[in-house]
């Protein structure tokens, strides 16, 4: 039998020897504990004991942090990547008040049940509202693992993803949309979400130098800034033709203009349409209906009007064409007709 180790101790945490290996001992409400370390020898044991309460320090002071913190901090990073955290702030909004006060600990599946009944059922939000903003926590808690912020990833539950929406507006009610605008900012964002079918953010941020009224021409795309801390990767955006509609808006809107923002209020850019959107949507009597639904309903028309899939794809900035049929592409049902002749052909028989 080897020699005996001294005693020593980093506070409650106790060196130990069992079968020759060093062990770390401690008590607490729970009872008493033993972990074997990976020494065997006194000095190693001392230097292991040391390196598991720092590390047992790190581990608690990362659980003492709430989840407002974490979140903040990987908002802030998504942000040094160039990211567009305007979406990422929206969705705090809604779950601050839920999960902002807590510790990673303190979520669990049960919570984001109730979570999503409380969006979707009480406050009237849509599933897909609920699964984007979990979604987003769920990131938040897998950076925050990968930092090493937190030392295990919580139990995040999120509803079902929802289909995709195929909600596509009427002539009649794009007309109501727009009568419900009063504020010409709003106005001049439906004309053109439809007149270039660009997506909401690329809307926004269109700005006076891309608008060119002689070539007839709305450039919606950005130039990348070359910078090696970004890694931001931009959905696709398109060059598209300028059609009456849209050059009659902007003109109007020119000779106002207070900002290079073609979208602006108060002499300052729009971030967010959502607010003032879904008021003019109130007003018209639209349910189910979102700035994105115009992209959809310009796509839609498209199609309907007899305009090949490819040149959709490209007017809407899609990578290919595959990627425009699986969202906007109604089903072709026209190879099915004989079938249901059929069906209907022995109906009359029995009748």
């Amino acid at each position: 039998m080897g020699k005996r180790w001294r005693k020593y101790s980093n506070g409650p945490y106790r060196l130990g020897q069992l079968n020759g290996q060093a062990v770390v001992t401690w008590r607490d409400g729970e009872g008493k504990h033993r972990i074997r370390l990976d020494a065997w020898s006194e000095a190693e044991g001392r230097s292991e004991v040391d390196a598991f309460v720092r590390k047992r320090a790190l581990l608690s002071a990362a659980a003492a942090r709430t989840v407002a913190e974490i979140y903040q901090a990987y908002q802030d990073d998504r942000e040094k990547d160039g990211k567009l955290i305007q979406a990422f702030k929206e969705s705090w909004r809604a779950l601050s008040p839920t999960f902002g006060r807590l510790t990673p600990d303190d979520i669990t599946a049960d919570l984001c049940r109730r979570y999503t009944k409380e969006r979707c059922i009480d406050q009237g939000r849509s599933q897909g509202t609920a699964w984007t903003e979990l979604q987003r926590l769920r990131s938040c808690m897998n950076w925050a693992l990968k930092k090493r912020i937190v030392a295990f990833k919580p139990d995040i539950w999120v509803p079902q993803k929802p289909e995709p929406k195929d909600r596509v507006l009427s002539i009649d009610e794009v007309e109501a949309l727009i009568n419900g605008c009063v504020m010409p900012h709003i106005r001049l964002f439906v004309i053109l979400a439809l007149a270039t079918a660009g997506r909401t953010e690329a809307v926004l941020q269109l700005t006076w130098d891309r608008v060119d009224f002689d070539g007839g021409i709305i450039n919606l795309r950005i130039k990348p800034v070359i910078n090696p801390l970004t890694k931001a990767v931009r959905k696709g955006r398109s060059v598209v033709p300028m059609n009456d509609w849209a050059r009659v808006a902007l003109l109007e809107a020119q000779r106002g203009a207070l900002t290079e923002h073609v979208i602006e209020w108060d002499g300052e850019a729009v971030k967010s349409i959502r607010k003032g959107f879904n008021a003019a949507a109130g007003r018209a009597k639209l349910e189910g209906v979102t700035p994105h639904t115009l992209r959809h309903t310009a796509a839609s028309w498209m199609e309907s009007g007899g305009i090949p899939m490819g040149q959709i794809s490209r007017f809407l900035g899609h990578s290919n064409e595959a990627v425009t049929r699986r969202i906007y592409a109604k089903p072709d049902t026209r190879p099915l007709r004989p079938a249901a002749e059929i069906v209907d052909l022995h109906r009359k028989r029995v009748s």
